[in-house]
């Protein structure tokens, strides 16, 4: 196998992929139809990118096709690919390939994933040792979403969307939460509950799994676990807790208890009760990897976050600006929740980009109540992520159930009306999956424009 082509190289997860294979001396090349700063970061690292799905793309002497979830199997690529009868392969069956010979931890859940993942990739770098990890985001401690070194242990952000986790084979995994995502493809929480204990079940009986016992769902199928595992959490019934949070404005600070004996104090550079529990996952993960206590409490001190979690962009006079990735209900009520928490006395205006026709359908309710800490919110049009749109469904669901509550929703129109609206003490938010976060710069650069 010499020569891999990427469907849909542009995106977090595939990128990774991509740097992987070709930093160990593969032929990269890859498709997609977003230009935007991973596919630039590509190309300086001499991977030829496509911009269109052509099927002249597709010569005889590729050896392997890799493809996400998001393509369909009327992408033309694809289908020139099979006419060849060129080995196609998931994203994740990829990773499990490439990760074979590794001690793999592989951190899943409906919420905290990626930054759980950078979380421990963060403190293996703060040990210098040699890793290899692949993340659904960048990393700011790592500059990347991708670390690509030798070493025995591999660290994997595991996908659930679609299943394909299942081909991981990990040493330890994690589990943060189980939610009612990704229910078009699962059809109900009882489908993807089963997918969940079938991947923490994969865990040898040399291995641990580490599950939130705080968390309803994964709680309905712990009698049902095989594997060894650990349980954290905040509640008192967990083997690991999370206790003494305090949030402030530049970090998080906590206790870690084992069996009711208190075992670390910890310090966080970033903000958050969420993250707290997501550094007590990283915690158990890393300590049961052997790595000193010590080095653990650097690393995650060291950890400055992930972009697009929580992430500030800018401050301009006496208002803020943050970005983050939130896209499901319960991501929304917790990054606002936080922020509310932090910023008090501040008019919190948030614009969030629903991501998915299938997502906005099933949850349009959900998401009407998600914004309680906000004080204005503001819906753009749907951002489709490849899916065709479904009759009468539009942001505009949102909207109506929550006026019916009488919520200060609104359609969001232009940048420069809302910068013009744009008051002292405002902290603005964007949240969403797509590409919601280029709104929220031109809506700085104007603001700034008209301080001037």
């Amino acid at each position: 196998m010499n020569k891999i082509y990427f469907i849909g190289i542009g995106g977090i997860g595939m990128s990774g992929l991509a740097i992987l294979a070709n930093k160990k001396g593969y032929k990269v090349l890859g498709s997609d139809l977003s230009r935007n700063y991973i596919t630039e970061k590509l190309k300086r690292k001499g991977i030829k990118v496509y911009h269109r799905h052509n099927s002249s793309n597709i010569t005889k002497d590729i050896d392997l096709v890799v493809i996400s979830s998001a393509i369909k199997d009327d992408n033309p690529e694809l289908m020139e690919a099979r006419r060849y009868n060129i080995n196609i392969v998931k994203r994740a069956k990829f990773l499990s390939m490439m990760s074979s010979n590794s001690k793999v931890i592989a951190v899943s859940g409906t919420h905290g994933k990626t930054t759980t993942t950078g979380m421990i990739a963060s403190v293996f770098e703060t040990s210098g040792s040699d890793y290899t990890a692949v993340i659904g985001g960048i990393s700011k401690h790592i500059g990347s979403n991708v670390k690509t070194e030798s070493g025995e242990y591999f660290i994997i952000e595991a996908d659930e969307s679609d299943g394909s986790f299942l081909y991981y084979s990990p040493l330890i995994s994690v589990v943060t939460n189980i939610d009612n995502d990704h229910l078009d493809f699962y059809k109900n929480i009882e489908n993807l509950k089963k997918i969940f204990l079938e991947f923490i079940n994969r865990i040898p009986f040399y291995g641990r799994a580490i599950i939130c016992g705080d968390n309803k769902n994964i709680l309905s199928i712990i009698n049902k676990i095989k594997s060894p595992f650990y349980t954290y959490g905040i509640e008192n019934l967990n083997q690991w807790r999370t206790g003494n949070i305090k949030n402030n404005k530049k970090n998080t600070e906590f206790d870690i208890y084992y069996r009711g004996r208190k075992e670390d104090h910890i310090n966080l550079s970033i903000f958050g009760t969420h993250n707290a529990l997501n550094a007590t996952a990283a915690y158990i993960s890393l300590r049961y990897s052997g790595i000193n206590r010590k080095i653990i409490k650097e690393g995650l001190l060291n950890f400055k976050g992930m972009k697009r979690r929580l992430d500030l962009i800018s401050s301009v006079g006496n208002v803020l600006f943050y970005d983050d990735y939130a896209h499901h209900p319960q991501e929304i009520k917790t990054t606002l929740k936080a922020l509310r928490d932090i910023y008090p006395d501040r008019n919190i205006k948030a614009i969030f980009q629903p991501h998915r026709y299938s997502r906005t359908l099933i949850l349009y309710r959900e998401f009407a109540k998600a914004f309680d800490c906000a004080d204005e919110v503001h819906l753009t049009d749907i951002y489709p992520a490849g899916e065709k749109q479904i009759k009468n469904v539009s942001s505009k669901l949102i909207l109506d159930e929550a006026r019916k509550k009488g919520k200060n929703f609104f359609k969001f129109t232009e940048t420069i009306d809302f910068a013009k609206n744009i008051r002292k003490n405002d902290l603005i938010i964007t949240l969403g999956a797509g590409d919601v976060y280029k709104i929220l710069d031109e809506i700085r650069i104007k603001y700034e424009t008209l301080l001037k």
